[in-house]
């Protein structure tokens, strides 16, 4: 199956009430065969799919608005609860393992004693449905067995290396501890050929401070492990990005999404109408930009909560984008904005209220009501992107509001390629930028039911390439990840 260019100034595309990501993927040629092969000097050559969460590929909107749109919390929420030897289950990771066919999740177990962390194993065939198989038989529990002993483990961080030769280092963690039970936590690094018997890296702590998750990658666009963590020292609520080459040797820290910390320091327009502190972020690469998931803090206190402030001393999740894992940007109700647009006038409680992502849930009657903790990666199953997290029903401060706190492990998903959408109860359009893409489909992802959807090719003067205009375009009507647009005569 070969590969073409397709010489394009610009894809219009008219909607009528429906909502549409953009994409393109390879397919038996002929599509595209007539059109020359001439190219607009400033067209951006683009390979895959086209995510609408930033401006990247689009010239304008006419008619049509871009929407965040929210996962759906699965309906038998929480699929995960603690079990007699757990106090509390938090941090944590879900992977899916090509070798066994299993879904496998790592998770944070606060144990019986005091300022004490462990590492909870869990399996599932479908996702859904999880089992706590016992692989320490000394203690008879799902507590995943490192050497040498560990006296704390929290916040695992776990990737597989299908890259790695040695297959004891299949598995790789990182997570925070307490060398010595200091009381300063440190980063650590260990490896598993099971993801249950894991060898701790003997140089450890490698990365100085960072008390909360650490969330590895491996980046193949730089051929390097990637981790996205706290800033320290000192430990300080901004996030952190580290790069290796070996998981051993880690670079500085470099602020990447910077907040405000308890010793100070400002936060963006968008964090300060509900004073939001970041805690964590996860982030994986996704059709050739990476996503995150940026853990928010509103509100920290530890005195009484008036009725009119409940979002107070409770932490969701935000939606960030970047296009090469290094410049960050938030995600608003109506797509990404830059730093430079943090910057303006505009009505800022407004923007945050629209920036949530994954909430928590309702105010002391949900399961996850107080805190929200998205586990490390998202996961795409399917048509589907996953995202597990650990939900608290309790304010951080729990003990000093007299929350009760209960935890356990949810799920919520999202339509594939589904983040940010571009949608209109109307006819609207949009119009790309002069592009240039390789492949001989045009796909697009759209629920165009109750409505329809045309693409209309246009060429340096702005005008319809013939037998590619909108009226020579099939209406899609339908609900589908991958609609095939099609012209007449052009198939």
């Amino acid at each position: 199956m070969s590969r073409r260019l397709i010489p394009l100034t610009a894809i219009v595309m008219t909607f009528c009430a429906i909502s549409a990501h953009a994409q393109s993927r390879k397919a038996p040629p002929g599509t595209f065969k007539e059109l020359d092969d001439v190219i607009a000097g400033n067209a951006m050559i683009l390979h895959g799919k086209q995510l609408f969460i930033d401006n990247h590929v689009i010239a304008r909107l006419d008619g049509v608005r871009k929407v965040l749109n929210q996962p759906v919390k699965h309906p038998r929420n929480p699929l995960l609860r603690k079990s007699r030897h757990e106090q509390a289950i938090d941090f944590g990771t879900v992977v899916h393992d090509p070798q066994d066919g299993l879904h496998k999740m790592w998770y944070q177990i606060w144990g019986d004693q005091e300022n004490v962390g462990k590492v909870g194993y869990a399996v599932s065939r479908d996702g859904i449905k999880w089992k706590k198989p016992v692989v320490d038989k000394s203690t008879g529990t799902n507590l995943v067995i490192f050497e040498p002993k560990q006296p704390w483990v929290s916040a695992p961080g776990i990737l597989i290396d299908r890259r790695d030769p040695d297959p004891g280092r299949r598995f790789k963690m990182t997570y925070s501890a307490r060398p010595g039970l200091k009381s300063t936590l440190s980063s650590c690094v260990a490896y598993s050929a099971d993801g249950i018997h894991w060898k701790a890296e003997a140089r450890n702590p490698l990365i100085p401070y960072s008390d909360t998750q650490i969330c590895p990658y491996w980046d193949a666009r730089l051929a390097r492990y990637v981790a996205y963590l706290r800033f320290g020292p000192p430990n300080i609520r901004k996030i952190a990005r580290i790069e290796s080459t070996d998981f051993l040797h880690w670079s500085p820290k470099l602020t990447v999404i910077p907040g405000k910390s308890r010793l100070g320091g400002t936060s963006s327009n968008l964090d300060k109408p509900f004073a939001t502190n970041h805690y964590t972020m996860t982030a994986m690469p996704y059709a050739g930009v990476y996503v995150g998931l940026l853990n928010t803090y509103h509100g920290e206190t530890k005195t009484p909560i008036p009725d009119d402030k409940l979002w107070m001393d409770r932490v969701d999740a935000q939606l960030v984008f970047s296009r090469n894992g290094v410049t960050w940007q938030r995600v608003l109700n109506d797509g990404a904005i830059t730093a430079q647009q943090l910057r303006e006038d505009r009505d800022w409680k407004q923007a945050a209220e629209g920036a949530t992502f994954l909430p928590y849930g309702k105010f002391k009657k949900d399961w996850d009501w107080g805190q929200i903790y998205p586990h490390h990666p998202p996961l795409v199953v399917g048509d589907e992107i996953r995202f597990y997290y650990a939900g608290i029903s309790a304010r951080h401060w729990a003990a000093l509001h007299k929350d009760k706190p209960d935890h356990a492990i949810g799920l919520a998903t999202l339509r594939l390629d589904g983040f940010v959408s571009v949608e209109t109860d109307r006819k609207g359009t949009l119009t790309t930028k002069p592009i240039v893409f390789l492949g001989d489909t045009l796909v697009v992802n759209a629920n165009a039911k109750g409505g329809s959807l045309v693409v209309e090719a246009l060429d340096v003067k702005g005008q319809p390439i013939k037998g590619f205009s909108a009226s020579d375009c099939a209406p899609i009507t339908t609900d589908s990840v991958r609609h095939v647009v099609t012209w007449k005569g052009h198939k």
